[in-house]
This record gives C-alpha cells, sequence and structure tokens, in this order.
C-alpha cells in the first residue's frame, strides 16, 4: 500500500523539523558539556593555585630565613598561577568560537531548509496563484501570456 502524495510531503516536513530539533539540541548538548569543562577546569586550576600558596607558606614556616627558598616558591606559584590563567582564557575562547560556528551551521541549515520548502511551495502552487503572487510585486513568478 503507497502513501499518498500529501502524506509522503507532510512526513518529510516532520522529518525536516524532527532533523533540525535534534540538530540544535545537540548544539545545546555541546555548549553544556564545554560549559562542564571550563567549570572544571576553573576548580582544578583553583585546586591547583591553593597548592601552590601552600607550599609558599610551608617554606616560609620551615625556613623563615631562607629568604631565596621563599622567594622560589612565590615566583614559581606566581608564574604557574598566570599560567593557568592563559590556559583557561585560552579555554574560554575557544569554547566561545565552537559554540558560535555550531550555532551558525544550525542556523544555516535551517534557512536552508526553509529556503527550499519555499522554493517547493512556489513550484507546485497553481498557476492563478502564481498570477497573484506576481501581480502584487513577486519577482520570482512569470506571468502567462495572455490570449486576446
Amino acid at each position: 500500500m503507497s502513501t499518498s502524495p500529501r502524506s509522503a510531503a507532510n512526513d518529510r516536513v516532520f522529518d525536516a523539523i524532527l532533523e533540525r530539533q535534534a540538530a540544535i539540541f545537540d548544539a545545546i548538548r555541546s555548549g553544556t558539556d564545554r560549559n562542564h569543562r571550563f567549570a572544571r577546569s576553573v576548580i582544578e586550576g583553583a585546586r591547583q593555585g591553593s597548592r601552590d600558596w601552600a607550599e609558599v607558606s610551608r617554606r616560609l614556616l620551615a625556613s623563615p630565613t631562607d629568604a631565596s627558598g621563599v622567594y622560589e616558591a612565590i615566583s614559581d606559584a606566581m608564574g604557574n598561577s598566570q599560567t593557568r590563567f592563559l590556559a583557561l582564557t585560552r579555554e574560554w575562547f575557544e569554547d566561545v568560537v565552537e559554540s558560535q560556528r555550531e550555532s551558525r551551521e544550525v542556523l544555516r541549515q535551517g534557512l536552508g531548509d526553509v529556503r527550499q520548502a519555499a522554493e517547493r511551495v512556489r513550484e507546485n502552487a497553481p498557476n492563478f496563484l502564481r498570477r497573484t503572487i506576481s501581480a502584487r510585486g513577486g519577482n520570482d513568478a512569470k506571468e502567462p501570456a495572455r490570449e486576446n
């Protein structure tokens, strides 16, 4: 048993809608995963920073007169913290760029689907509708030649 052309067209429309929604949900999921990874990186960076500064305190308490050892620990802690900050900034920029790329792609696909649907509707529209569109200023529809 075959399906009617109208039913097949309806199925294509709903399949396209479901595909677009799936793409949107995938983009949202990817963004959420990126945010989760970034939050974990921030937490791990803070944890490592507290370890570095605890090492500075430990060295200071172990030998308060060892200025070079304390200075070395402070320099290491500050250098590590700057390195982590730069890495987090780079990760954030990469995530923003990736998120924008995914959003553009989803939007581009959606607009392409809408354009294709509009072209199919225009192609399948009856002649009298094409003449009405042409009379109202549509530039793509051509009015058929009239017989006198």
